[in-house]
This record gives C-alpha cells, sequence and structure tokens, in this order.
C-alpha cells in the first residue's frame, strides 16, 4: 500500500502485482494531480481497464478480494481517514515509548 502524495515506487512494480484495486478510481484517473502511483496511471501501468476492483466492490462482494494465499495486491488509496488514524496511533505510541513529547491538558 503506497502512501504519500509523491510517487516513491517503481514504474516496473504494477507489472509484478496479481490485483490491483483503489479506492475510488475518480480520485485515481489520468489527468489529476499527485499520488503515490500518479506515474503509473500516466504511463498507463495502471488503467481503468486493468484495474481489478475499487474497495467497495470488493467490501459488498461484487469483486473478489484474495482468491489465494500467494497472491499479491497493489492497494492505492486516496483519503482513507483510517490510514492517517493509524500512522497517528503509531507515532504517539512510538513517542511513548522513547520518553517524547508532553502531554496537553484539554479543558
Amino acid at each position: 500500500m503506497p502512501y504519500g502524495t509523491m510517487s516513491a515506487v517503481e514504474l516496473s512494480l504494477t507489472d509484478i502485482m496479481d490485483k490491483m484495486v483503489v479506492d475510488d478510481w475518480g480520485q485515481c484517473r489520468k489527468g489529476l494531480p499527485f499520488g503515490a502511483l500518479r506515474a503509473h496511471v500516466d504511463a498507463d501501468k495502471l488503467t481503468e481497464e486493468n484495474l481489478h476492483a475499487e474497495l467497495g466492490q470488493i467490501v459488498a462482494g461484487r469483486k473478489p478480494g484474495r482468491e489465494r494465499d500467494d497472491e499479491t495486491i497493489l492497494f492505492w488509496h486516496r483519503g482513507l481517514s483510517l490510514s492517517d488514524i493509524a500512522l497517528g496511533c503509531a507515532m504517539l505510541e512510538k513517542a511513548t515509548r522513547l520518553g517524547l513529547g508532553q502531554q496537553l491538558r484539554f479543558a
């Protein structure tokens, strides 16, 4: 799951994936700025035609998710707050473990 606004992965990454999934193709399509797989979309390595599914289609059971233990799935999201929450939690746990930071009073 690539994360961030700038591409930091090789163009060949999509060549070795069994399935590619996005949260919303409308936010990933060609012509839009930014995104970890923007170069892949612009180079037609990830297109609406070779996209396996949007996340909602898998959750709703309209398309299959993982079908084999050895299957490799690339998931690119453009705005799931869940990732931000998980990253924030990991940062807080690390800061606590290292004894960094300070508590702020909330009134």
